[in-house]
């Protein structure tokens, strides 16, 4: 019999069919047995070698396999993960109560339930630092330094613990010692902004004495020689950052020491602004905003080749290209795609600053770069005092993302033969007029509306302004190559973004539901359409808003152009991530190419 059809076993008189054992294979599958299907398709494979529907079912049931196993680790790592939370919950519940219990004069009890904290949870900071002042208060300063030294393994930055260490030292007559713990605790007093406890600061003069140590030279090596110690460790601290959170994502956290202050630190600030300045995101910002701007701003000096973050990062900073260039791009097994490319006077990191997460990109000096570090936890106070400057950034947001989601969209066609490419096509007379105007009850608008986060006012405003559009499925909204001048939300039904890709044919970049805005692009911008719009299901209701009816919303009050703005941004974002994973894809799709 033909080998798809019909294979023999070691015992020539029997014999079994390739769908009967793929039969048996799925039973199999069917009861989650997935190990024991693979292994019978894998003997399937060597009964039928030509048979392909056993390998395209080994390889389904490979991936199965593989998603269960993912499943089950999973479902362990939660396990995990709750029983670690329960531990916690129960280590610093013991603390607190033994707290209550050596207020009462219950030492004992207080102790006990000490001890119990860290038997739950040995990292629990609190327990120690409680456990450490117990020992001290009770004269047992063995047992209390060696409580802080389990602390100080944990954390070394507790200012209590090191000047606790040091007077326990102090009373054991170990007095060089002592003094470096006093030292250390002073530093952290200084880098907190506090001044050190009059106390320790009579046992610092006191050791100082009485180890001899008179000049002030000697005096500053000591504090130099302490700081060093901290910064070694802040070093560590940003490379195990860094290999957790990503490659660009610490600058410098070692830096402890003062910086200028007074008249040389306004000049600087002065000087930075003016710098500042220059970059057509900030040159419209008063002189009191762009002071504060300046504040927060952070310069970083990037070498060629050197990275500014890349993708496994979280950070939201914004980052302004004073000198040099910096490419977007990510790693693919074809090598380097470039998504983008920002160079002197230019910014790149918004999508992060604007919705925090996953960096989609590696960011890559192509030359020496200088840049400005802004952070979007350092301005939200002035975003929400001062609504206009957050309204100028996000209006260069908005145009930057557009102009980058029509790049990534046109990027896609690169990818196959240009003899192919498709030609594009208006929108016809008869689409065109397919639409039908209907009329939408306000309230139902307004509810639509709300779901976006817009504020009442903004709502009655685009409430009353938009116009209503209906479509049938696969009805045209609009054509790749039209011009464009309205921005759509869609009130009810789904909506499928497309492109005509060479070679391959209609490719869905988006399929928006209820709520979604698109077409903003053509409202920034006003180039053509990059791609095709269609309604995906019957009864698609739009809400339509046109150029001069948004430009009257975004002027007439800087509290709703904000939240409008802010709106349109993190959705510009989310389709630019999806289209960056879309161009990787389709170079898989084009052979590397």
């Amino acid at each position: 019999m033909n080998q798809e059809r019909e294979g023999k076993t070691g015992d020539e008189s029997l014999s079994i069919r390739a769908e009967d054992l793929a039969s048996i294979a799925n039973k199999f599958a069917e009861q989650g047995h997935f190990e024991e299907a693979v292994e019978l398709y894998e003997r399937g494979i060597k009964l039928f070698p030509q048979s392909l529907a056993m390998k395209i079912n080994l390889g389904k049931m490979r991936n199965l396999l593989k998603e269960k196993d993912e499943q089950e680790r999973e479902r362990m790592m939660g396990k995990f993960h709750e029983e670690r939370a329960g531990r916690d919950r129960l280590s610093y519940q013991f603390s607190a109560v033994g707290e209550l219990y050596e207020r009462k004069g219950q030492d004992e009890r207080a102790l006990q339930c000490y001890h119990l904290a860290l038997a739950q949870n040995p990292s629990n900071e609190r327990a120690h630092l409680n456990l450490a002042r117990f020992f001290y208060k009770n004269n047992d300063f063995a047992s209390s330094i060696r409580e802080i030294r389990s602390l100080l393994a944990i954390n070394p930055f507790i200012p209590e613990a090191h000047a606790l260490l040091g007077r326990a030292l102090f009373y054991l007559k170990n007095h060089r010692a002592a003094l470096a713990s006093i030292v250390d605790a002073m530093i952290l007093d200084n880098a907190a902004g506090r001044a050190p406890a009059p106390e320790l600061q009579e046992k610092f003069k006191y050791l100082l004495e009485k180890l001899g140590i008179s000049s002030k030279a000697a005096r500053s090596e000591l504090v130099k020689s302490r700081l060093a110690l901290f910064n070694r460790c802040m070093t560590q601290l940003d490379l195990q950052k860094s290999s957790v959170l990503g490659r660009g994502a610490v600058q410098g956290l070692h830096e402890m020491s003062k910086g200028p202050s007074g008249d040389e630190a306004r000049q600087d600030l002065l000087k930075l602004a003016l710098r500042l300045r220059a970059f057509e995101l900030l040159k419209e910002l008063s002189d009191e905003s762009l002071f504060t701007v300046a504040k927060a701003a952070r310069q970083i000096k990037v070498p060629e080749g050197g990275l500014v973050f890349d993708e496994n990062d979280e950070g939201d900073e914004l980052y302004l290209v004073e000198r040099g260039e910096v490419r977007i791009a990510k790693k693919t097994p074809f090598g380097e795609q470039r998504l983008a490319l920002a160079g002197r006077g230019e910014f790149f990191g918004e999508m992060n600053f604007i919705d925090p997460s996953h960096r989609s990109a590696d960011a890559i000096a192509n030359q020496d770069t200088e840049l400005f570090c802004l952070r979007r936890s350092d301005l939200e106070g002035l975003f929400e005092t001062r609504k206009d400057v957050a309204v100028q950034f996000y209006w260069h947001f908005w145009k930057s993302l557009s102009q980058r989601t029509r790049e990534a969209n046109n990027l896609l066609e690169t990818f196959f033969d240009e003899s192919e490419a498709t030609t594009k096509i208006s929108l016809a007379p008869d689409e065109a007029d397919r639409s039908k105007a209907i009329s939408i009850d306000l309230d139902k608008k307004i509810k639509v509306l709300q779901e976006r986060g817009l504020s009442s006012k903004e709502l009655r405003l685009l409430a009353a302004f938009s116009g209503e559009e209906l479509y049938n499925q696969n009805q045209v909204i609009f054509r790749e190559g039209s011009q464009g001048d309205k921005l759509y939300i869609i009130l009810d039904g789904k909506v499928r973004i497309t492109k005509m890709i060479p070679g391959v044919g209609e490719e869905a970049l988006a399929i928006l539901e209820k709520g979604d805005f698109f077409g903003e692009m053509a409202l920034v911008d006003q180039e053509p359409r990059s791609a095709d719009a269609k309604a995906h299901v019957n009864g698609t209701t739009l809400l339509t808003i046109s150029r001069s009816v948004l430009n009257e919303i975004l002027s007439v009050d800087v509290e709703s152009a904000y939240q409008f703005l802010s709106i349109l941004c993190r959705i510009l974002t989310q389709r630019l991530r999806e289209i960056n994973l879309k161009i990787i894809q389709w170079r898989f799709m084009a052979g590397g190419f």
